[in-house]
């Protein structure tokens, strides 16, 4: 699902950092420090200062040019933060999303989706980086020990905007769901991991590289959704797929930073340019993402074939390998076989349309090998057993395919009444797109 850049979920200190580092006094002394002084533009500016060198050293990023930091009200900011969600997701094309979501089953058709992104975004607001305006804002009259990581996790944005126009990197992404996401992925990764070494820095009096530290993969299913909506409560309350979607850049994209600088001896680079994933099948298996011969690029799908006759386009896009394992586990109920069908993601591609007798739902993936298409072709078809009821009018068809010599599977969630005849499912192979 997705989702946007905006305002950083800093709830997700407070949930990780028992977690990593097991440290019970983080509670404490966060408590001790609430006497400190009120975020005023001064004060931020000077909080700033003083961590922007640690921050540069962790990040691997040095300063190329100041960075811009003031105080908004908490309306000035949730002015802000809405203006983004209407001008990314205007209200034609929330809609057609939330179509396509509920088609896939994976939000009820009633959800009131608008409203719920908007209770998301305002939940923990606290502040941000605007690339725009190459400004970092915190939320006046926030306490300056609540500051601190706020600003360290944004110092990282303004570093990275340095270095990449992030506004740019990410309009370039807008139309591709699983792309964007993996953008995302690899920048607040990268800021998240930075914030958590700088807070466990303070802690222990000294240096501590996470990079060496147990994977947060290892800890049980939904750990941190659970402890998360206990600080965040429309998030608690969110289907699965925007739960896990807005989770994952930081705490999945903290993971494939700490891998990848693992892979390179605790070299500390930026995950831009070369280093950036362009799926997040590369952000769940970080080896993927690796130059030369290793890196597996996904193949692009595209329709090539207008809608069948009396029919209209709603929307078309692709889930990823994230919200494909997602899709799996939603229906299937089984997390370990979710991911394992799911892992020989190679692209995909839907399209829903709307005509006579409903919606249609046609949707594309391609797999690595033919053994992986097959693995996703049972799993689907178990799917497919339980997705209606019977009387509901609707059928989901699992079809086992081979397009210029790539192993595909095509799915049909199409109206018991339409012939599939009509269906032209014609589509195109081609590499992945630019970087």
């Amino acid at each position: 699902m997705r989702h946007f850049r905006g305002a950083a979920m800093h709830a997700l200190p407070w949930i990780l950092l028992p977690f990593v580092s097991g440290c019970e006094e983080w509670e404490s002394s966060a408590r001790a420090e609430l006497s400190v002084q009120s975020a005023t533009d001064s004060t931020v500016r000077a909080l700033a200062a003083a961590l922007l060198p640690e921050v540069e050293t962790l990040s691997g990023l040095p300063a190329r040019r100041p960075v811009s930091v003031a105080v908004r009200t908490r309306d000035e900011l949730e002015s802000f933060l809405t203006a983004q969600l209407a001008e990314q997701l205007p209200p034609a094309k929330l809609a057609a999303v939330k179509s396509s979501y509920a088609r896939l089953g994976l939000v009820p058709e009633e959800l009131a989706l608008e409203e719920l992104l908007r209770s998301l975004l305002l939940e923990q607001v606290v502040g941000y980086y605007d690339p725009a305006r190459d400004t970092l804002y915190v939320m006046e009259g926030l306490d300056s020990a609540l500051v601190r990581p706020v600003l360290a996790h944004e110092l990282v944005h303004a570093l990275q905007d340095q270095y990449a126009d992030l506004d740019s990197l990410m309009l370039s992404n807008a139309d591709s769901n699983d792309r964007a996401t993996a953008v995302q992925s690899a920048l607040e990764g990268h800021a998240t991991l930075v914030m958590l070494e700088w807070q466990l820095g303070r802690l222990t009096g000294g240096t501590m590289a996470l990079e060496s530290l147990p994977s947060l993969s290892s800890l049980p299913e939904d750990a941190l959704l659970e402890a998360a909506g206990l600080e965040m409560p429309a998030l608690n309350s969110a289907p699965r797929v925007i739960r896990e979607s807005l989770l994952f850049p930081y705490v999945g994209g903290m993971e494939f930073v700490r891998a990848r600088w693992r892979a390179n001896d605790g070299a500390r680079f930026a995950p831009l340019g070369e280093e950036m994933p362009v799926s997040t099948e590369q952000v769940l298996h970080p080896d993927r993402a690796m130059g030369g011969a290793v890196r597996d690029e996904p193949v692009n799908l595209v329709f090539t074939t207008s809608p069948p006759d009396g029919r209209r386009e709603v929307h078309s896009d692709g889930l990823g390998e994230l919200e494909l394992r997602i899709w799996l586990r939603e229906h299937l109920g089984d997390p370990s076989r979710a991911a394992m069908a799911a892992a020989g993601w190679d692209g995909d591609r839907y399209r829903l349309t709307r005509g006579e007798g409903g919606e249609l739902l046609t949707w594309v993936t391609a797999w690595d090998s033919a053994l992986d298409a097959d693995q996703f072709a049972a799993a689907a078809r178990d799917l497919s057993l339980t997705r209606y009821e019977t009387g509901a009018g609707r059928v989901l068809e699992v079809h086992r395919e081979s397009i210029s010599g790539v192993p595909v599977v095509v799915i049909l969630d199409r109206p018991i009444e339409f012939d599939p005849s009509r269906i032209s499912a014609s589509v195109a192979v081609r590499p992945v797109s630019g970087r």
